[in-house]
């Protein structure tokens, strides 16, 4: 199983927060809709900013410390780096599943075609 360590903000250059998710899209959608009372603070830090992906969560637990040693100043850097117009990047996860999803539903039909035969 994937883990993804990933940073959420309100607004570019402010309130930045770093978690581990080992579902991304689903972290993400529970995040936008405050589905769990842990969700629902001060800040409507739901975008996403940043993420990186790790097969084991030992490593991404390693990372996320790393990530929250960093001066803000150093993580703005970092992301800016990566993602300089600050982009959801919410959006573009969500077009990687459907994708997927859509190649995965191709890939059963033309299956299923060849076993008609």
């Amino acid at each position: 199983m994937s883990e993804y360590v990933y940073i959420v903000f309100d607004k570019p250059n402010e309130n930045l927060i770093i978690g581990i998710t080992s579902n991304l899209l689903m972290h993400m959608h529970e995040l936008k809709n405050k589905i769990n009372e842990i969700y629902k603070n001060e800040f409507s830090t739901d975008k996403l900013a940043y993420y990186e992906k790790y097969d084991e969560l030992s490593e991404a637990i390693i990372r996320k410390k790393e990530l929250e040693d960093l001066k803000k100043e150093d993580l703005i850097s970092m992301i800016t780096l990566n993602n300089p117009n600050w982009d959801d990047l919410h959006n573009a996860i969500l077009k990687i599943w459907y994708d997927a999803a859509n190649l995965h539903e191709k890939n059963k039909i033309i299956q299923h075609k060849g076993e008609d035969k």
